[in-house]
């Protein structure tokens, strides 16, 4: 801290510290509204130059979900789009071509 703030703080009483920690509160929160409304504005700013909504850029993942090619008879819940690791359940089929949903 500098000197400037360390003779105040020394020269103070006590109720003149507790007022300068309430206005410093008081200060910080306000701040603290300011800086969200710049970061807000920032925000929907960007997002439009993505054409997006703030909302959209939230719930981006950056991967989009491809469309499953497999699907497990034994369990219909159970895809595989082609990408990545292909599951247990395809690999250990006799025909995995069998497992395929027709386009």
């Amino acid at each position: 801290m500098s000197d400037a703030i360390n003779d105040i703080l020394d020269s103070s009483s006590l109720d003149q510290l507790n007022i300068l920690i309430k206005r410093a509160q008081e200060e910080i929160e306000r701040k603290k509204v300011d800086e969200i409304q710049i970061t807000r504005h920032r925000w929907i700013e960007e997002a439009s130059n993505l054409g997006m909504s703030p909302e959209e850029v939230l719930q981006y993942s950056g991967r989009r979900k491809g469309k499953p090619k497999y699907r497990n008879p034994a369990d219909p819940d159970q895809t595989w789009t082609g990408r990545g690791k292909m599951p247990n359940w395809l690999r250990d089929a006799p025909d995995p071509d069998a497992y395929r949903i027709p386009e």
